[in-house]
């Protein structure tokens, strides 16, 4: 599974929110069965800032700070044990799902089948408790099946449409994915930080690097500003499929400086490492 399906209080201060804040402004669309429009504005800024930006950090605190606002807020519950770290807290999350009462749609319990079973994988990761054989591909399926209705249904919801090619990479590959992001995004959607960067993304998976790299620059200077991670962790993992190792060391060390929280980020540089001890090993 080359992608975990993860994922993570809005804080005002210097140049980040004064490039979030266009976005930021947008009205929200889906709500995701929340009745309190803070919950939705925080929960959307979650979304924003781990996929948009990469960062993590931010986007947990978003997510708790959604769900200060509604008590019922399901989906909301569940993305921060989604999002969390913190494995016995994820634990207790997911029980608290399993016996909730609190009546869902069936449009949201799309959404929260998916991010339930996320959350199960991790507790038995972190538990080292071995899964059916069956269990990843059943849940591929799941989350296929599950955002493939909501997002012809709701097309607007920018971010579970970029979960969803996620996924389809995970289950088909790059290629494919890549000609869905094409075909499934709005011309508007195509210039959400997101889809530019996953776009580089998947051009590096088939090896496409000049491409790749050309896309990175796009969004690195549609981001520009050098406190966002999501440029760096682009740049890094794009020269490690290259095996331009130093390259991508110095970016990923750069975006785990600025946010380790960066679950990608802590993956990359873990294959940086082992790459390079094979390396001088083989001097």
């Amino acid at each position: 599974m080359k992608h975990s399906i993860y994922i993570l209080i809005f804080i005002l201060f210097s140049s980040c929110h004064q490039k979030q804040s266009k976005s930021s402004s947008k009205p929200a669309g889906y709500s995701y069965g929340a009745k309190n429009d803070s919950a939705v504005y925080y929960f959307n800024k979650g979304w924003e800032y781990i996929l948009d930006y990469g960062q993590w950090t931010l986007s947990e605190k978003a997510f708790r700070k959604a769900i200060t606002f509604d008590s019922t807020f399901v989906v909301g519950k569940a993305i921060v044990g989604k999002s969390t770290q913190n494995g016995t807290e994820r634990i207790q999350i997911l029980k608290n799902l399993n016996n909730s009462n609190i009546p869902v749609s069936q449009d949201d319990q799309l959404i929260l089948e998916v991010t339930r079973i996320t959350i199960e994988l991790f507790n038995a990761r972190d538990q080292n408790i071995p899964l059916p054989k069956e269990f990843i591909p059943n849940f591929l399926a799941t989350a296929e099946k599950n955002y493939r209705t909501f997002v012809h249904k709701y097309p607007n919801e920018s971010y579970i449409k970029g979960e969803y090619i996620e996924v389809l990479n995970a289950i088909y590959g790059a290629k494919p994915a890549l000609d869905s992001l094409h075909k499934l995004t709005t011309e508007k959607q195509k210039k959400i930080p997101f889809f530019v960067s996953y776009a580089a993304t998947l051009m590096s998976e088939i090896g496409d690097f000049e491409a790749a790299l050309s896309t990175a620059h796009d969004f690195n200077e549609q981001i520009n500003n050098p406190k966002i991670p999501q440029p760096y962790v682009l740049y890094g993992s794009i020269y490690l499929k290259m095996d331009s190792l130093e390259k991508a060391n110095r970016y990923i060390d750069k975006a785990l400086e600025l946010d380790p929280k960066h679950i990608f980020a802590q993956r990359f540089k873990k294959q940086i490492v082992t790459k390079l001890e094979i390396t001088d090993d083989n001097d």
